[in-house]
């Protein structure tokens, strides 16, 4: 059976690659990926309480996925409770729980994104692990109270803006020092621009530096990590 994602976000401190898309689309249940990643069968049922069905998913993917983020985890030296939740826009976030405890969830549409691809799956639990150990809740929180009441304006995310661009760069060094190729970096935000071109997301705008933007800084990044 799922947990319950309130379970886990008691505080939520929300973080990611598509951020506008978690208040969009809330996400209600979660599993733990080292639950997942010991199943005897090759193809897990996800069911809801009422016992429907509403995915689908691979074993092997849980266990690369498990595998990236020890490795991970490892060359940041942080720990994170790692989750797969719910969702159909592609979404991943870090934060941390009412007593501290920190967690790092990838839901179900950013799963199809990765498929087996290790490399991107790096590059992705990196960024997130990223905002953990730079402390970007806090930054978070602090920039919300501050601007409460107020528009929602680029000039009142700027450091969000720079959140992102810091998570980038560390989660990709990450990456290569746990033995990714961090061209997975490119690949992941190249899969995102494209997907930003059937979904809206103007708001995402708002608080992420643009696709373009990171493609390029993150490709030069990639050719220095790889000299």
């Amino acid at each position: 059976m799922p947990s319950q994602l309130t379970n886990y976000l008691l505080v939520p401190i929300l973080f990611g690659i598509f951020t506008i898309h978690v208040y969009a689309e809330s996400p209600i249940y979660s599993w733990r990926v080292s639950d997942l990643a010991r199943s005897s069968v090759e193809n897990i049922k996800l069911r809801n309480e009422q016992d429907r069905l509403i995915k689908t998913i691979s074993a092997r993917q849980m266990v690369y996925l498990y595998a990236v983020m020890s490795s991970i985890a490892e060359a940041s030296e942080i720990h994170a409770e790692f989750l797969i939740v719910d969702g159909s826009l592609a979404n991943a976030f870090a934060g941390s729980t009412e007593d501290g405890a920190n967690f790092v969830a990838i839901n179900f549409a950013m799963l199809d994104i990765l498929g087996d691809n290790l490399d991107i799956a790096a590059a992705l639990i990196g960024h997130e692990l990223a905002h953990l150990k730079l402390n970007h809740g806090e930054i978070s929180k602090k920039n919300i109270e501050k601007n409460r009441g107020k528009d929602f304006s680029a000039a009142n995310t700027r450091y969000s803006r720079d959140n992102e661009r810091e998570a980038d760069y560390l989660g990709a060094i990450w990456a290569v020092e746990a033995g990714y190729d961090p061209k997975g970096a490119v690949a992941l935000q190249e899969a995102l621009y494209k997907l930003s071109k059937k979904t809206s997301t103007s708001s995402f705008n708002i608080s992420h530096p643009s696709s373009i933007e990171r493609v390029t800084v993150l490709k030069s990044l990639a050719r220095r990590l790889s000299n």
